[in-house]
């Protein structure tokens, strides 16, 4: 028993010799080498969870998957809903990231871009940063440093969802009406007014339209105060009432919203006619018509109630009712054929959402509710913007490539 000890204490010995030997002909030559770097693999690998996934490598460049790499970030937030944002390191066509590894640099840092995740708390915002350690496993950094990028903001109301269901107060967007005026079309009717965004888009829109040859339009109902659009409904009721109908609320509602749920209080909406047309059963067959169908979006309007969406508007078609709710939403709006109340379904089902709006720009919607916060990375910058869905959600309309 003995010997069978002394050999394996003499084994072991002239293992360490030999690899302090080793150690030493390296030293000689000026290579800086740890007794732990002899031992470590020489794959370079990934935590995906539980799981550990070995990175191709190739001369001195290591190949990452986007997909793994979205794996290990929902793994390391805990969250499903992740938007990874690739700025500073794009992925080939077949969604690999390119890591160049200089074997001299200890413990390098690559910086990917950002990544947008949620939890009980709202959205947050980090940059996506990686480092090989001393085992050469690719691993996160973590800065953990936040700000709340909400703080002070109030949502913008332009892209608020208004119909039965969801209602305003009566005195909704009242600071912000002014006088309509400025605007190249005929006004039906003086002391005419509009929401003040709405207004300053309406004559950009107006104005590229008379460039494009296209001047007979007449604006005819713009803002109404509630006792307005009361008077308005009232008239109706009793106009529907009158003849028979089995049900005259139901009847006035299709043509005349009630007090409350009216886009005319808001002054974020108007009636637009022609010249040529001026009945708004035959707008459609205008050219003016034409030109909005094509061009609207482009400022931020929606034709509100279209033909082929009053089972979802629960309105009658109006080729003249167009509401303003901002860009990028409206080319949202156009690029899924939705109606304003599709768009606002369409986020509420879809916490994250991806849009393109062209080549150059490209957005990511996040939906919020009113109590949630939207975290930012201390030192990185978002380009977004922070909107009204309805009362009880909001949205974060992020810039990507910003």
């Amino acid at each position: 028993m003995k010997n069978k000890k002394s050999k394996n204490l003499i084994l072991i010995g002239v293992f360490i010799v030999l690899v302090l030997s080793f150690s030493f002909v390296i030293a000689a030559q000026n290579k800086d080498i740890s007794l732990l770097s002899i031992f470590k693999s020489n794959s370079y690998k990934i935590k995906l969870g539980d799981e550990t996934k070995k990175l191709e490598k190739k001369d001195n460049v290591i190949y990452l998957g986007v997909n793994d790499l979205k794996t290990m970030l929902m793994k390391h937030y805990g969250s499903s809903d992740i938007y990874v944002d690739l700025i500073d390191n794009k992925p080939d066509e077949n969604g690999i990231i390119s890591l160049i590894v200089d074997e001299e640099s200890s413990n390098p840092v690559y910086s990917l871009g950002q990544v947008f995740f949620i939890n009980n708390n709202g959205w947050s915002v980090n940059k996506i940063q990686l480092s090989i350690d001393d085992t050469k496993y690719l691993h996160l950094i973590d800065n953990n440093s936040y700000v709340n990028a909400l703080v002070g903001l109030s949502p913008d109301i332009h892209s608020r969802l208004i119909n039965r269901d969801h209602t305003i107060p009566e005195n909704f967007n009242d600071g912000n009406i002014v006088a309509l005026k400025g605007v190249q079309a005929i006004l039906s009717s003086k002391g005419m007014k509009l929401d003040k965004v709405t207004l300053e888009n309406l004559k950009v829109m107006l104005d590229k339209a008379a460039e494009d040859g296209i001047k007979g339009f007449v604006l005819n109902s713009t803002y109404r105060s509630y006792q307005e659009q009361k008077s308005l409904f009232d008239y109706r009721y009793n106009e529907r009432k009158n003849s028979g109908v089995a049900d005259p609320y139901e009847e006035a509602s299709k043509v005349v919203a009630y007090p409350g749920t009216s886009e005319h209080q808001t002054g974020m909406a108007l009636d637009i006619l022609s010249t040529k047309y001026p009945k708004g059963s035959t707008f459609h067959n205008s050219e003016e018509y034409a030109w909005l169908m094509e061009n609207c979006w482009d400022y931020g309007f929606i034709p509100r109630y279209p033909e082929e969406k009053v089972e979802k508007t629960r309105i009658s078609f109006e080729p003249w009712h167009y509401r303003y709710i901002g860009k990028p939403l409206s080319l949202y709006a156009k690029a899924k054929g939705y109606c304003l109340e599709e768009v606002v379904e369409s986020l509420q089902n879809n916490r994250l959402t991806n849009f393109k709006a062209s080549n150059e720009e490209e957005y990511v919607f996040l939906l919020l509710k009113k109590d949630q916060n939207f975290m930012v990375e201390s030192g990185l910058n978002v380009d977004f913007s922070y909107l009204e869905l309805t009362a009880e959600d909001n949205l974060l309309v992020v810039k990507l490539g910003a």
